[in-house]
């Protein structure tokens, strides 16, 4: 399969992202758990349906934001109806990005990157934005299908290390390659 030539996630997937099955292997909570805390900002880019921003806004227990953000209006429309009339919504902000811009000004404790930097046509723009959002000790995860080339993987855990971060964790994530990189 070619990873580089692939479309953004199609909506028609978004159930499957949210199945019993891939939380199976792919637990939001588990993943997520060491490095989310209370009164933290959080930036959830390529959100999807809200598996991983709905677990944020738990693990920060009522005290913190997370922007859910994604370029398909139908990915947030899903969150919208998940959370609406619970304790996550008043914790979640939607966000709508544009294909070539996540359009995105606050600054953040943890950014998430959870395959979606693989269907980003200009990585190093993407990039480029999200760097100056992250606070100092603020925390950057990018998890990729394990199908990304170790070489890409490592490009990108490269990019953020000559942008004044440290790899500081690389959280065991089945079928991925994973990396937490602390601003230092």
């Amino acid at each position: 399969m070619n990873l580089k030539k692939r479309l953004v996630c199609p909506m028609g997937v978004a159930g499957l992202l949210d199945s019993k099955f891939r939380r199976s292997f792919h637990n939001p909570n588990r993943i997520l758990k060491p490095y989310i805390r209370k009164n933290m900002t959080a930036l959830d880019i390529g959100c999807g349906p809200g598996v991983f921003s709905i677990e944020m806004a738990e693990l920060m227990e009522g005290a913190g934001k997370v922007y859910a953000v994604d370029m398909q209006e139908g990915m947030l429309e899903i969150i919208s109806q998940k959370i609406s009339g619970k304790p996550a919504e008043k914790n979640i902000v939607l966000h709508k990005c544009s294909q070539h811009s996540i359009n995105f000004r606050e600054k953040t404790d943890f950014v998430l990157m959870y395959y979606m930097v693989h269907e980003v046509p200009d990585k190093k723009r993407l990039f480029d934005e999200v760097i100056p959002l992250v606070n100092k000790n603020g925390l950057v995860m990018i998890v990729e299908p394990f199908l990304i080339s170790k070489k890409e993987f490592s490009e990108t855990v490269n990019y953020f290390r000559e942008r004044g971060f440290a790899e500081t964790d690389k959280p065991k994530i089945m079928f991925s390659k994973g990396t937490v990189l602390k601003r230092i």
